[in-house]
């Protein structure tokens, strides 16, 4: 009997095949929206931190993705590009002696005011300096434009840099000559290369060495930012690393590229606040929904106390109940992840338009964040049953 009449009320729930959990948390169909919607600003607010956190990361690292050999020589000071302090130019002849180096190519990094060419703004810009002959970069634009990268006075302009410094690039595809200033000396716009901006930079210029020693003066031609060393065909990177680091002396660090991107993320991640308030808004958004649903499952379980007394007095077992929960718990964080989805590919889409920064909203972010939603919802549901665990019918009646 106790059987048959836990089957009919089962059965009863689930009018129409839709199921209790669904009816009861649209039974308040106000509650129910304002429980989504809370989950949607938490969703939305981990898809932001996570979509920040990768843009970061892959931006800050983007003029490394484009060197043309496998290791690299930093200056034991070096904290990341914007930092990059010099070494002496004497250790490209060395590393070029030792067995395995094909080519040692220097690269030139300073920060400068660049003068807007329409507002007459100053504001600083990334500017990257190249031996013309001997490219570090694998950027087409390095060819194209080799013969002007050895005049002191043209530069290339990154046409993905950001709008304060100027509608450079439509001036240039209308035909237009661009002159401006950079470091308070004259320099003409003769092309555009292609780069993209990053959290230390809003906006990038390439030159050749006589323009970058032109520009910096106080620099001395015999000190370089960077070596990017390519390899002999079928040297191994490692046992060449090793050995430069017994040739070299101690004023030069040798690093694979992949180790110099890692020190770079990991600069911008552990040492600057940018990395941590990210870390911390993904931690913050997950604590807030946690909250949200919570609340939300524990008023639901309380207002339908006497219901699921009833259902324990006729026969319910717990585990039948606790999915009650969980099912509810599922519903609200899929009913609340696809609008934060919808937000989040906007805020992406309006931040690449404004800043430049690689931000997407792919399916690795979106598997994350909804797998986050789902724990934080389950979470949050499975603490809201200890209402319901301790309800003895006897003292709901």
């Amino acid at each position: 009997m106790k059987v048959s009449t836990y089957a009919t009320l089962r059965d009863a729930l689930r009018p129409a095949g839709v199921p209790l959990a669904w009816r009861q948390l649209t039974a308040r169909r106000l509650r129910f929206s304002a429980a989504v919607a809370g989950i949607s600003f938490a969703s939305v607010m981990m898809l932001m931190q996570l979509g920040f956190h990768d843009a970061l990361y892959d931006s800050v690292i983007l003029l490394h993705q484009a060197f043309t050999g496998e290791l690299v020589l930093i200056s034991p000071q070096y904290d990341s590009l914007g930092d990059a302090r010099t070494f002496t130019r004497h250790r490209l002849n060395q590393a070029r002696a030792v067995t395995g180096v094909d080519q040692a190519r220097p690269l030139y990094i300073g920060m400068a005011p660049w003068k807007n060419p329409e507002t007459r703004h100053d504001r600083t810009i990334f500017v990257i300096g190249v031996d013309a002959a001997a490219p570090p970069l694998r950027l087409p634009e390095l060819t194209q434009f080799r013969s002007i990268l050895q005049r002191p006075d043209e530069i290339l302009f990154d046409a993905a840099s950001r709008l304060e410094f100027g509608d450079v690039a439509a001036r240039l595809h209308a035909g237009e000559s661009v002159a401006t200033e950079v470091n308070g000396f004259r320099v003409r716009v003769a092309g555009l290369f292609q780069l993209g901006t990053s959290f230390a930079a809003d906006g990038n210029v390439l030159m050749g060495e006589p323009a970058f020693h032109r520009l910096f003066p106080q620099l001395s031609p015999s000190l370089v930012s960077l070596a990017v060393l390519e390899l002999t065909p079928g040297a191994d990177a490692r046992h060449v690393q090793a050995a430069l680091r017994e040739r070299l002396p101690a004023d030069v660090t040798v690093l694979t590229r992949s180790e110099l991107m890692e020190r770079e993320v990991d600069y911008w991640a552990r040492r600057t606040p940018i990395g941590f308030v990210i870390s911390a808004g993904m931690i913050i958004g997950f604590i807030v929904g946690s909250v949200i649903v919570y609340q939300i499952l524990y008023t639901d379980l309380s207002d339908h106390l006497r219901e699921y007394a009833v259902l324990k007095a006729t026969g319910c077992s717990d585990g039948f109940l606790n999915g009650i929960v969980v099912q509810q718990s599922v519903v609200l964080a899929v009913a609340g992840f696809i609008p934060a989805a919808v937000v989040s590919w906007g805020v992406f889409y309006a931040t690449r338009v404004a800043t430049s920064l690689p931000a997407y909203l792919d399916w690795k972010k979106s598997a994350i964040v909804l797998s986050l939603t789902l724990a934080m919802c389950c979470v949050s549901g499975l603490l809201a049953l200890r209402v319901l665990r301790q309800a003895d019918p006897a003292d709901v009646f």
